[in-house]
């Protein structure tokens, strides 16, 4: 008789104990689902926050990306007048243009003797504008120079006369290593370094270069 009091005893505590068992599970499961999906949630987030971060260009804080400059020697053997942009924050491109011509004549009794020569030259070179400044800086680059070399000579004598002339265009690898000052905000450009050239027909020359100009 004492035996089913005992079980309807713990048959009940059995039943209190797995119904808060229960309850008490409920809120813990949906607790681990929530914290779960907030992680979830936030994970790509992160990952969109990392590749935007990688994806962000270099900032470049020059504005003036546009020069003109007088070289004197140079590239140009003699001079040239040159445009330079910068195309990144570190490198720089150019192109310029040349021209020099000059003429003699000389008489003497019936006899005239008269010659020209004229020379052009299109540098074009690149340049690394990474080691120093954005406004001074130590630059280097190379490129290549287009030449022509043309010459006249005539000799006139009583009703007679001879003419003779050649004209050759050859092409120049040249290296290029100097100071640079160029503002970021615009101003007065000044290069000066060492540009030898190296022609397979004509062989090497050690030589220099002096710019003068404007950035804007």
């Amino acid at each position: 008789m004492k035996l089913l009091p005992v079980l309807t005893a713990s048959c009940l505590y059995a039943v209190a104990y797995t119904s808060s068992a229960l309850a008490a599970d409920t809120p813990v499961s949906d607790g681990v689902a929530e914290e779960s999906g907030d992680v979830a949630a936030s994970e790509p987030a992160a990952d969109t926050d990392v590749s935007s971060s990688e994806e962000t260009p270099a900032v470049d804080d020059r504005e003036a990306k546009n020069a003109i400059y007088l070289d004197l020697a140079g590239p140009g053997l003699i001079y040239s007048i040159n445009y330079d942009r910068v195309i990144t924050p570190d490198l720089s491109a150019r192109i310029g243009f040349s021209y020099f011509g000059v003429g003699a004549s000389a008489s003497s009794g019936d006899t005239t003797a008269s010659a020209e020569f004229s020379y052009w030259a299109v540098p074009i070179t690149a340049s690394y504008l990474g080691i120093g400044s954005t406004s001074n800086m130590f630059e280097v680059g190379g490129g290549g120079v287009i030449m022509n070399f043309s010459g006249s000579g005539l000799i006139e004598a009583d009703d007679e006369s001879a003419e003779a002339g050649a004209s050759v265009t050859t092409f120049a690898l040249t290296a290029l290593a100097g100071y640079r000052h160029q503002p970021a905000d615009g101003g007065f450009v000044f290069r000066i370094g060492l540009s030898p050239m190296m022609n397979f027909e004509a062989g090497f020359l050690p030589w220099g270069y002096l710019s003068l100009g404007a950035a804007f």
